[in-house]
């Protein structure tokens, strides 16, 4: 067991987001992480925390850029 005070994947004090891509371009970013994560092996935990990181990035630019679209 560690005592180390476990660190959030996003910390929306630390994470600010300062530029929201065009929704096309979130969205092949999103498609692209997907592609590069695809064969990730779950016994592997280096590829899993890279792959989490990875879609949690292109999960939250898609989602800003919709929210975006949806104020237009």
């Amino acid at each position: 067991m560690t005592s180390a005070v476990p660190t959030p994947l996003h910390d929306p004090q630390r994470d600010v987001n300062t530029w929201t891509p065009p929704l096309d371009i979130a969205l092949h970013a999103a498609r692209d992480t997907l592609a590069r994560h695809a064969k990730a092996d779950i016994h592997d935990h280096g590829d899993m925390l890279e792959a989490a990181a990875g879609l949690e990035c292109a999960l939250r630019l898609l989602v800003a850029a919709l929210d975006a679209e949806a104020v237009r």
